[in-house]
């Protein structure tokens, strides 16, 4: 998850930057050049990924976090370059690098690779091509209904064992929403959108800040199922980062209609006039807007 510091310097460079004809740049989730989106995602080892992750695991997770910022904007992914130092003695199969761009129909066109002096560093971009609809953080509105496109929770779970000694590396394994974002993409259902790479929480902040809005998550209507061993499943939900499930609003006269095209996306709470994210449980609101994941390996 991106720290405090991060925060800071993107917003001081969102200040700074000239779009230079860009019709959307820093601020979403990919930015638009005509009818190209593209994305780029760095993950360093000890940070994104532990040491003992098999590196089939950690390629398909960054694809996977690249694929998911194109699909967040509701478009849909094509092209890729790939950045990649490697640490002496670290043996990566040449298909091992192909293969998770191949999942989602992603062609490896070109890159660049290097080594490393002790950890491994990888670098992705996606291309892709926007649908009739771009989808961005910043078109939500009071009275929209508030969506998750599955339940969220599991990823920390899988991610805190590992780090704990665990061997299971299942959590690197969650697939990007790529259908969900071209239907969205596609009908213009949405009125705001983004994937959940920091948690809910601090994702929906992102909504809520770029919007002009009040988020308000119902704790009642959060899937926590799954979590039932947790003292508090809601809130440690609301704080699994790297998820990448879409997190998005829609207008609630058009409820009937999505829930019909998207029946497997949950419904978790509503937008209102104001600013914040706050969680409502029986005995009040909770501000929520900071609520995330960092990792700390």
């Amino acid at each position: 998850m991106k720290n405090d510091k991060e925060f800071s310097l993107i917003e001081g460079l969102s200040k700074m930057l000239n779009k230079g004809g860009v019709t959307l740049g820093v601020g979403d989730d990919a930015a638009l050049f005509g009818e190209t989106l593209i994305a780029k995602d760095i993950m360093v080892e000890g940070v994104h990924f532990t040491k003992g992750a098999p590196f089939l695991h950690v390629m398909r997770k960054i694809v996977t976090a690249n694929v998911s910022d194109i699909a967040a904007m509701g478009g849909t992914a094509k092209y890729a370059l790939l950045g990649i130092a490697i640490p002496e003695g670290y043996r990566v199969d040449p298909a091992d690098l192909v293969r998770s761009f191949e999942i989602y129909g992603v062609e490896l066109i070109g890159g660049d690779t290097t080594s490393s002096k002790d950890s491994l560093f990888l670098s992705v971009t996606i291309i892709g091509e926007k649908n009739e609809h771009v989808l961005t953080r910043g078109g939500a509105k009071a009275g929209d209904l508030l969506y998750l496109s599955r339940p969220v929770g599991r990823v920390r779970e899988l991610l805190e064992d590992e780090v704990a000694g665990g061997d299971v590396y299942n959590h690197y394994l969650v697939k990007a929403e790529t259908k969900l974002g071209v239907l969205l993409g596609s009908t213009g259902t949405a009125s705001a959108c983004i994937d959940v790479s920091d948690g809910v929480g601090r994702d929906a902040s992102h909504i809520a800040d770029m919007s002009g809005v009040r988020i308000v998550i119902e704790s009642d209507k959060m899937p926590v199922e799954h979590l039932s061993g947790r003292s508090d499943p809601v809130m440690y939900a609301l704080g699994s980062g790297e998820e990448f499930a879409l997190l998005f609003t829609v207008p609630e006269e058009s409820k009937k209609e999505f829930e019909i095209m998207s029946a497997a996306s949950i419904l978790i709470g509503r937008v209102e006039e104001g600013s914040g994210v706050y969680l409502e449980t029986e005995s009040g609101y909770q501000d929520i807007s900071q609520t995330g994941y960092e990792h700390k390996f």
